[in-house]
């Protein structure tokens, strides 16, 4: 059976780029998202997509902890099972939050995915 794929619609060309420096750049593909009907040209948007493994999950957490900075944020992410069922998923994290942001995500992730959520942070209770 195939893994699982993680897309993330919607970033900008240069944020798709900065998160090909926390993720294997060979394991990304890039695709531009459509144009919505009745505007005019490029606006520069794509999606990321990668096989769900615990290194690019690793990886991708590590990347919106530095694009988020600690503030409060929503991200849209959809995943594609094997079985070719797509769920798309907000993952949210909020700066008045106690739990730190590298594990609330990897627990939001992990559920999705299936993927223990310690293996994304490197904690192996």
């Amino acid at each position: 059976m195939s893994a699982s794929k993680i897309r993330l619609p919607g970033l900008s060309r240069s944020d798709a780029l900065e998160l090909g420096e926390f993720v294997d750049r060979e394991a990304i593909v890039f695709r531009n998202d459509p144009v919505p009907e009745g505007s005019f040209g490029d606006l520069g948007m794509v999606t990321v997509e990668l096989v769900a493994s615990a290194i690019a999950l690793k990886g991708m957490v590590s990347y919106l902890v530095y694009r988020h900075r600690g503030k409060s944020f929503e991200q849209v992410v959809e995943i594609e099972h094997p079985d070719g069922r797509v769920e798309r998923r907000t993952v949210k994290w909020r700066d008045t939050s106690s739990e730190p942001i590298d594990s609330a995500l990897a627990k939001e992730l992990g559920s999705a995915t299936g993927i223990p959520w310690n293996k994304m942070v490197g904690d192996e209770n």
